[in-house]
Parts: structure tokens; C-alpha cells; sequence
């Protein structure tokens, strides 16, 4: 949703109006200098009291290193803990390891995992696609996963609605992208990509401006 202030529209209300006495097609460019970047509000508000952790799931095993996966959960957390919107975090890495110790080849739910390391809430990320940076097909690096906020405690999702999740789709942009020409500025390339993921997670939670090349939303 984007937000603008009573005040930017009466502003853009009689600049309107100059220009159609002035006949100049201005409106436009001032539009964007007077407003600035449009901003999101968050999707879904988390409760500060609640002990939260994060969890990037990979079922497919679409994400090629783990420190692409521990690049976006750190990215996330410290995003969510710089801006007070938990108290209590527990380190996502934790998750992750309850998950590959699994006994019950993979039948583990998010709920169950949440509580395995004491969560009252799961911010749950579920890797779609991955894919990696090619410069011989100008390809830059993406990655598609959908987002669910899972209580813990009564195994149930709290958002979305829709059972498929929020979708998100977050790429680089060319000028980042087009470093990797090679396997190291790739893997440089990826990483970022990575922290990227994370920071348009933690953004699903708190109102913020766009910012080219986070993240697509509801895709």
C-alpha cells in the first residue's frame, strides 16, 4: 500500500494546477520531488513480545551455499532487531540446525521446529527458486520464496490468509549483477543477492520506502 501525506497532495493539487495554466507537461518530474519514494506499510505487524525466530527453508535445496542462506537470515535479524520490532530473537541458525537433524526424514512441522528452540513465533521463508548469476546468457542472480508467520505455540499460520504464502521475488540490479563475470564476483554477486532476501523479508513488518531492486512484491 502506499502512503502519502495531506499535505504532499494539496501541494500536488496546486502544481496541478500551474501546470495546466502554464501548459508545461513538468508534473511528473515535480510529482517525485515534492512526494519522494512512495512507501510500503507492512504486511503484517509482529507482536514485540513474542520470542521469534526466523527460518529460511530449502526443501528443494535451491540455494547452492549455506552462507547465502545464513547471509539472508542474519540480514533479516539485524534489520528486525536495529528497528525494536521483537524484543526477544532467537538466532535463525538454530532452526536451521533442528531442521537438518530431523529424524523423521523431513515430517517435521514449522510449528514443531519453533518450539524445539522455545519460539513463540516462526517468521517462516520457503524457497521456491534460486537462480545464479550467468553473464553469458545475461542473467542476473534471483530468488523467489514465500513468507508465512506461523504461531508456534497453537500451530497455525497468522499471515497470509492465502495458504501459499506472500511471495516475494528479489533480484540485483545490473550494476551489481554484471560484476559476475567470474566464479569469485559471482559468488560476491550471490551473497549479496542473499542479504538482500533478508532485508526485503524484514521489510514484509515495517513501514518503508521502495527501494529499486529489493524486492518484488506479491508476485
Amino acid at each position: 500500500m502506499i502512503s502519502i501525506t495531506k499535505k504532499l497532495v494539496v501541494l500536488l493539487t496546486l502544481l496541478a494546477a500551474i501546470t495546466a495554466a502554464s501548459g508545461c507537461n513538468i508534473l511528473g518530474p515535480i510529482y517525485f520531488f515534492a512526494v519522494g519514494p512512495p512507501e510500503f506499510d507492512p504486511e503484517y505487524k509482529l507482536q514485540r513480545d513474542k520470542t521469534t525466530v526466523i527460518f529460511v527453508d530449502d526443501p528443494r535445496s535451491e540455494i547452492p551455499r549455506r552462507a547465502i542462506r545464513l547471509a539472508m537470515i542474519q540480514a533479516a535479524e539485524s534489520d528486525l532487531l536495529d528497528r525494536g520490532l521483537v524484543n526477544d530473537l532467537i538466532s535463525g541458525q538454530s532452526a536451521l540446525r533442528v531442521s537438518q537433524q530431523d529424524d523423521s526424514a523431513g515430517q517435521m512441522s514449522v510449528a514443531e521446529i519453533g518450539r524445539e528452540v522455545d519460539s513463540d513465533v516462526v517468521i517462516w521463508a520457503s524457497v521456491d527458486q534460486f537462480i545464479r548469476a550467468d553473464m553469458s546468457r545475461n542473467q542476473e542472480p534471483k530468488v523467489v520464496y514465500r513468507v508465512r508467520v506461523v504461531d508456534a505455540a497453537n500451530n497455525e499460520v497468522l499471515w497470509p490468509t492465502d495458504p501459499q504464502g506472500h511471495k516475494l521475488e528479489v533480484t540485483l540490479n545490473s550494476r551489481i549483477g554484471s560484476v559476475a563475470s567470474d566464479t569469485g564476483a559471482s559468488t560476491t554477486a550471490e551473497l549479496q543477492l542473499g542479504k538482500n532476501a533478508g532485508l526485503a523479508l524484514a521489510q514484509l513488518f515495517y513501514e518503508h520506502l521502495v527501494t529499486e531492486h529489493i524486492a518484488e512484491r506479491g508476485i
